[in-house]
């Protein structure tokens, strides 16, 4: 039996992804490390048709504004906060593009989809502990700034590679 008769070729639907994030969450066994250069990221586990990354913040940590895989092999994403508070902004596509912002306290869970733009940041004066499932497994991330023109690739981070 080969490989992709294994494994889902279609990311995870929502609401799959955020029970997942959640059931991870809750029965953790791995504890975080804290760096101070930026945050941590170690993936935790695999399963059919996703994984799962546990990450550690330390107040002011946070990600640059990015996709999950971008064009190529784009994933779905939940995240579970397990303790602390966290920060998402999403880019809001439009004439004028923004962010809107959105507190995630511990127990929350947020998914985004497979296009979504975004970043996270711990803005809280206490470390924070997150859990993230993606469906597909996460190959990449594109990066990008935003300004008064508009939303702009920047970089491309690799799993493992970059982070």
């Amino acid at each position: 039996m080969s490989s992709s008769m294994l494994l889902p070729t279609t990311p995870l639907a929502a609401d799959r992804l955020a029970s997942l994030a959640a059931f991870y969450a809750a029965n953790l066994t791995l504890g975080p490390r804290f760096t101070k250069g930026s945050r941590w990221a170690r993936k935790v586990l695999a399963g059919p048709g996703h994984e799962a990354w546990l990450l550690a913040w330390l107040p002011g940590q946070g990600t640059e504004l990015h996709d999950h895989g971008g064009v190529a092999r784009p994933a779905a994403a939940a995240v579970a906060v397990v303790s602390g508070r966290l920060t998402e902004f999403t880019v809001e596509p439009g004439d004028f593009p923004g962010l809107r912002r959105k507190h995630l306290a511990a127990g929350e869970v947020s998914v985004v989809d497979d296009r979504t733009v975004h970043g996270m940041r711990n803005d809280a004066d206490e470390p924070a502990v997150s859990l993230h499932v993606y469906s597909p497994g996460l190959e990449a991330m594109r990066t990008y700034l935003l300004d008064e023109t508009g939303l702009a690739p920047s970089r491309i981070k690799r799993a493992g590679e970059d982070w």
